[in-house]
């Protein structure tokens, strides 16, 4: 029976015997939210759901208070995400 759409091969994928905690730290905590790296990854990709939206949140209340409160904040957020990803900060 032929497919329309052609199922892709699945990634990589290692089945870790460690706790949800140190798997995710072992394999970095954006490498199994993103790419899935190990059994963990739904449940770090709620978390970092979590921490997205609480982000988002942040700028937003801030906006109401003061807008230029919110301004510093996306460029606080900005220059924090530059700095990880030229130093690698929080892994592969």
């Amino acid at each position: 029976m032929n497919e329309r759409i052609p199922r892709r091969e699945a990634p990589d994928f290692r089945d870790s015997e460690d706790g949800l905690i140190s798997s995710i730290i072992e394999d970095g905590f954006l490498n199994v939210a993103l790419d899935d790296a190990n059994q963990y990854g739904p449940h770090a990709m709620i978390v970092l759901l979590g921490i997205v939206s609480v982000i988002t949140g942040s700028v937003l209340g801030l906006a109401m208070i003061d807008p230029m409160l919110s301004a510093g904040a996306i460029a606080l957020l900005l220059v924090a995400s530059i700095l990880q990803s030229r130093f690698r900060l929080l892994g592969d």
